[in-house]
C-alpha cells in the first residue's frame, strides 16, 4: 500500500504501487520527465567523453584493487593497497570487467590503464540504479505532477550524484544498493503482516550486498530491526514478523559477513582498515572530535573558494574544511573544488587539472542548494514517526549516528557527501514534505519555493554542463 505525504501526516489511502490504475502518471508529467532524463543522458554521456582520467572522477583509487586482482588471480589482502581494505564487491564486480576489457584494449597498467575506462562505466549503471529507485520511492510516496518532476529533477540535478556517476568507487555502488534496499523496506513494511518469505530474502539480500560493498553498508540491517522493532507493538500477526525478521537476518548475514569475518580470522578485528581511516572504527581514543565546527554554515569562505581567492593546497587545509555543514552542502551542491583546482585533491600527481567553471554559476547554485536543505528540516519533523516511513526515519538516524561517530575519529578527508549520498531519496522526500507544508498554509510563500527549486533545478543543469565539457 503507497502513502501520500499531507501536510504534517502520511494518509494511507487504498492505492497500491506506482503501477495502480487507480493513480496513472499525467501525459504532460511523463513527458517532462522523459526530457529530463534525455537531458540527464545527454550531460552523463558529456562526462564520460570528458572525462581528463581513465577511471573518472574518485578521490580513493579502487581500481588498484581490481588491478591487484586481475593480475594475482584473486582477491587482494587489505595491505596490498590503499583502498584493498574495503569490503570486496567492487572488486568482484570490477575484477570481469577489468579482464574483458584488457583483451581489447592494449596498453600501460597503473594510472593510465585505457581498459579502466570500460570499468568506470560501471559508476554510470550504479547511478542509473539509484536515480530509478529515488523515483519508485517518489511513487511509493505518491508525489505526482509537479512534486515528482520537481523531486526527480532534484535527483538529476545534484552535482554529486552527478560527478559520481563516472568514477571506479564503491560509494556509487552503494548508494545504489542502499537505496534499491530502502525502496523494498518501505514496500515489505507497508504490508508487514501480509508479506512474503521472497520479500524477506530479496531485503536480505541486498542488505549483505551493501555489507559486501562498504562498512557503512552495516546500516542497511540496523534499519531493518530498528523498524522491526515498533512493529512488535502493532502488528497483528508477531509470528509471521518473528518468522520473517529471522530470515532477513539469515541470509544479510549468508551473504554479508564474509568481509568481516575474514578480518576477523587475518587480523584480529571485524573492521579493517587503511591509515586514519582505521581511527573511524576504534571504540576509545577519540579526541579528533573536536576539530570539527556543527555550529556554522561559511558561505563568505565558500564565496571565495569558488571565485579562486583561496590559496592553493589540500583541501582538508582549507580552515572551513572543517565546518560540517559547509562542507557537506559545498560537497553536494557541487565539488568544493576537488576536481577542478589541481592543488586541492592532496593526490601527488594532481590528475584533475584546472577547470574554468564559471564562478557566478557555481555560487547560486550553492546559495539556492540551500533551499531544499532549509525545507527538509520541517520535512523531516512532519514525516518522523509516521508508519509508513518509519524505514526512512530508521536509515536516517542510523546513518547520522554512524557517521558522525566515524568521522569525529579523524583528522584528515573523512567529511565527503558521497558517503551518506544514498540518503538522498530521504533528503528529497523531507524537502518536498517541506515545500507542500508551506504551500497549504500559504499560497503565495508555496509558489516562491517552487520558483526558487525551478531556478536551483535550472541553473544546476548549467553547472553541471558547466562541469562536464571545461
Amino acid at each position: 500500500m503507497a502513502v501520500a505525504i499531507t501536510s504534517g501526516n502520511l494518509d494511507v489511502p487504498d492505492a497500491l504501487s506506482q503501477d495502480d490504475p487507480r493513480h496513472p502518471m499525467d501525459p504532460s508529467t511523463r513527458r517532462v520527465l522523459l526530457g529530463l532524463v534525455a537531458v540527464a543522458a545527454a550531460l552523463r554521456i558529456t562526462l564520460v567523453v570528458r572525462s581528463p582520467t581513465t577511471y573518472g572522477y574518485v578521490f580513493d583509487f579502487y581500481h588498484q584493487a581490481i588491478q591487484r586482482a586481475y593480475a594475482i588471480g584473486s582477491l587482494p589482502a587489505s595491505t596490498d593497497c590503499w583502498a584493498c581494505y574495503h569490503p570486496p564487491l567492487l572488486t568482484l564486480i570490477g575484477w570481469p570487467v577489468y579482464a574483458l576489457a584488457k583483451r581489447w584494449m592494449d596498453g600501460p597498467g597503473g594510472f593510465d590503464d585505457p581498459a579502466l575506462r570500460v570499468v568506470a562505466l560501471i559508476a554510470l549503471v550504479a547511478a542509473s540504479v539509484a536515480t530509478y529507485y529515488c523515483y519508485r520511492i517518489f511513487r511509493f510516496f505518491q508525489l505526482s505532477g509537479r512534486e515528482l518532476i520537481v523531486a526527480t529533477a532534484l535527483v538529476l540535478a545534484l552535482p554529486c550524484l552527478f560527478i559520481s556517476a563516472y568514477g571506479i568507487e564503491a560509494d556509487i555502488v552503494l548508494t545504489a544498493i542502499l537505496i534499491a534496499f530502502l525502496y523494498y523496506a518501505l514496500v515489505f513494511f507497508d504490508h508487514v503482516d501480509g508479506s512474503s518469505r521472497f520479500e524477506a530474502v530479496r531485503l536480505g539480500a541486498l542488505a549483505g550486498l551493501a555489507c559486501d560493498t562498504k562498512y557503512s553498508g552495516l546500516v542497511a540491517p540496523i534499519t531493518v530491526m530498528a523498524t522491526m522493532l515498533p512493529h512488535v507493538a502493532v502488528t497483528r500477526d508477531r509470528r509471521r514478523l518473528v518468522s520473517r525478521a529471522a530470515l532477513f537476518l539469515a541470509v544479510a548475514l549468508l551473504v554479508g559477513a564474509g568481509p568481516y569475518v575474514r578480518n576477523y580470522v587475518r587480523y584480529g578485528e571485524i573492521f579493517k582498515a587503511n591509515g586514519s581511516a582505521q581511527q573511524g572504527f576504534a571504540l576509545e581514543g577519540r579526541p579528533t572530535w573536536r576539530l570539527y565546527d556543527f555550529g556554522s554554515l561559511r558561505l563568505h569562505e565558500l564565496s571565495d573558494l569558488v571565485h579562486g581567492r583561496i590559496p592553493p593546497g589540500h583541501l582538508t587545509d582549507v580552515s572551513f574544511y572543517r565546518s560540517v555543514w559547509t562542507t557537506l552542502h559545498a560537497m553536494a551542491w557541487g565539488d568544493m573544488t576537488m576536481f577542478s583546482d589541481p592543488s586541492r585533491h592532496g593526490f601527488y600527481r594532481q590528475p584533475y587539472p584546472h577547470k574554468t567553471l564559471n564562478p557566478s554559476l557555481a555560487l547560486a547554485v550553492l546559495l539556492l542548494g540551500l533551499v531544499p536543505g532549509a525545507l527538509a528540516i520541517p520535512g523531516m519533523f512532519l514525516v518522523l514517526a509516521r508508519r509508513a516511513a518509519w524505514p526512512l526515519t530508521a536509515l536516517w538516524f542510523a546513518t547520522w549516528a554512524a557517521y558522525i561517530a566515524w568521522f569525529t575519529a579523524q583528522e584528515t578527508w573523512a567529511l565527503k557527501t558521497k558517503y551518506i549520498l544514498f540518503l538522498l531519496p530521504v533528503y528529497v522526500v523531507y524537502a518536498v514534505t517541506g515545500w507542500r507544508w508551506i504551500a497549504r498554509h500559504s499560497r503565495l510563500a508555496g509558489q516562491v519555493v517552487f520558483a526558487l527549486l525551478a531556478a536551483l533545478i535550472v541553473l544546476a543543469h548549467a553547472y553541471l554542463l558547466d562541469f562536464a565539457v571545461s
